[in-house]
């Protein structure tokens, strides 16, 4: 079975921002043009990172594509990637922003200990997978 895999770019971020995010973004690029290539690298450190914690299981088949998440992972990547711009820019999140971003540490916790198995893999069940351990009558 193919596991899904999206591509995270730049362009994907860009139209994934918000509109007033979008425009203070540009805005802070215009006032600081050393951070022209922030976001390119942002974007390959969200990508790496998602990629390590999947290639840490060895069962876990990897997308040749290098430029790609897990599909599964996908929103937790781009949210990582809009909220570490955004603390950059010195932008103030509403407390449920935090939340997102810690769900996506708890995702990838989780795959690097074989939690969640987020692609298919070399042998079992893709993910999210889940099998209720036995449990013994006592009588």
């Amino acid at each position: 079975m193919a596991a899904a895999w999206t591509e995270l770019t730049v362009d994907v971020v860009k139209k994934s921002m918000p509109t007033d995010l979008a425009t203070l973004y540009q805005t802070w690029l215009d006032a600081n043009l050393a951070k022209a290539n922030r976001l390119n690298e942002l974007v390959a450190e969200a990508v790496a990172t998602f990629r390590q914690a999947v290639a840490a299981n060895p069962l876990n088949v990897m997308d040749a594509a290098t430029n790609t998440v897990p599909t599964t992972g996908f929103r937790h990547a781009l949210n990582w990637v809009i909220f570490n711009l955004g603390m950059e820019m010195g932008v103030q999140f509403a407390p449920q922003v935090y939340t997102l971003t810690t769900r996506g540490d708890i995702w990838l916790r989780m795959v690097q200990s074989g939690t969640i198995k987020p692609v298919g893999t070399t042998e079992g069940d893709g993910s999210p997978s889940y099998q209720a351990p036995s449990r013994e009558r006592e009588t």
